[in-house]
């Protein structure tokens, strides 16, 4: 990944919002973070308030496919226009990817709020890793041309990120219980 320009030449307004998930992209220091925000928080808040499986799969799926649609429409300007290859300001592949690690969490039912913060966090944490490390052939997807290139290695990051929330759900809960047992107790005493 490049740096690039901070913002853009010659690209509009629409792509550049899209682009740069609503501004999260012109945001420092590392702007990748801040774009692998929203399905996080997002997962967070629907499993906090209890939103049916299904609502919360939706959303991610949802979220994830308009993002993607929106790198591929505009990753072609936007590597012009920020004047780097997949640019540091471009995170709405970080959002695609972020919706990806975090569907297994979709599957969670009747979470409490410690328990969404953990789990949200753990889906964060991990596509964090994965989308920077990018292990394997993760890499060579983002030598891809144009938007395809921008979004595929990070879906992949999400992936991998996803896999690995599935296997390690059971610790993350039970890390989650035990983080709410030490609230609990300190607020006993």
């Amino acid at each position: 990944m490049s740096a690039g320009s901070r913002r853009p030449a010659g690209l509009g307004g629409a792509a550049t919002l899209w682009l740069t998930a609503g501004g999260l992209g012109l945001l420092r220091p590392a702007p990748g973070t801040w774009g692998s925000l929203p399905p996080a928080a997002l997962v967070c808040l629907m499993l906090g308030f209890g939103a049916p499986m299904w609502a919360t799969a939706l959303a991610l799926v949802v979220l994830c496919l308009v993002s993607t649609w929106a790198c591929i429409r505009w990753g072609d300007e936007g590597e012009r226009g920020f004047g780097a290859k997949d640019a540091s300001s471009v995170v709405i592949d970080e959002v695609a990817g972020g919706a990806v690690a975090a569907m297994p969490l979709a599957f969670i039912d009747g979470a409490d709020w410690i328990e969404a913060l953990v789990l949200s966090g753990l889906s964060f944490l991990l596509f964090r890793a994965f989308d920077i490390w990018k292990p394997g052939p993760i890499r060579l997807m983002q030598r891809w041309r144009g938007g395809l290139g921008v979004v595929a290695d990070d879906l992949a990051a999400g992936s991998l990120a996803g896999v690995v929330i599935m296997i390690f759900t059971p610790q993350a809960l039970a890390l989650a219980a035990f983080v709410t047992s030490v609230i609990s107790g300190s607020s006993g005493s």
